[in-house]
């Protein structure tokens, strides 16, 4: 499959199926070196500032803005288990039907650069902005990847995943910030599985509606 086939074919797909009954985990150690493969294959996105030294805490000490914590099948059930008894960690439908569906969980994660002197968790500088933007494209590369291995995937925000005692939970530094929950999704599964598309995925505008010419003129010569 080509680049451009990859992204003209890229599309949503959610599963959701009982969190009471889930789907049999059928994906071992070979999809692990696939999940290891497409997040390879995210890292090669542009970026244009380094992390900074106390940015890279814990044992990940890449130079690049964005970390990537992965699950393989086994372990998104056990971490639907998890949500299921935990009470303070108590998960919406949503979640714990896509855990309960999926073949891996990908979770990107952007370092941001602190403000000494706001108490906000990161300031809305350049350099922040230059992170988060760099991280969506390593995310993006991340889905076309997948889709040109035939993986059904699905961007979630990460809901409740994104709160401070579950990120703690699952052993992520409370400095990162959760930007993207890429779940991945069986290629076959029961026909009474629930199935869901972008909300976007048929409403695109036209390329004339989004673009235009800077053309010479009083302005430009």
């Amino acid at each position: 499959m080509t680049t451009d086939e990859s992204i003209r074919t890229r599309k949503t797909l959610k599963l959701r199926v009982d969190p009471e009954k889930p789907l049999p985990v059928t994906k071992g150690e070979e999809f692990k070196q696939t999940i290891k493969e497409l997040i390879e294959l995210a890292g090669k996105a542009p970026f244009h500032y380094e992390s900074s030294e106390d940015q890279r805490k814990g044992s990940l000490q890449g130079i690049e803005p964005w970390r990537f914590h992965a699950l393989d099948g086994k372990t998104c059930r056990s971490f639907l288990r998890s949500l299921n008894q935990d009470k303070p960690m108590k998960a919406p439908e949503g979640i714990r039907q896509m855990l309960a569906a999926a073949d891996g969980l990908i979770l990107a994660t952007w370092l941001p650069e602190k403000s000494r002197k706001l108490s906000r968790r990161f300031h809305p500088n350049l350099k922040n902005m230059e992170h988060i933007a760099a991280t969506g494209a390593a995310i993006q590369n991340l889905l076309l990847a997948a889709t040109s291995r035939g993986i059904n995937a699905y961007w979630s925000s990460g809901g409740i995943i994104r709160k401070d005692k579950v990120l703690e939970f699952l052993g992520i530094p409370k400095h990162e910030i959760l930007l993207g929950a890429v779940f991945l999704f069986p290629e076959e599964y029961p026909a009474d599985t629930e199935t869901k598309t972008g909300k976007n995925a048929e409403e695109r505008s036209e390329v004339g509606d989004f673009m235009d010419w800077i053309e010479a003129g009083e302005n430009i010569q």
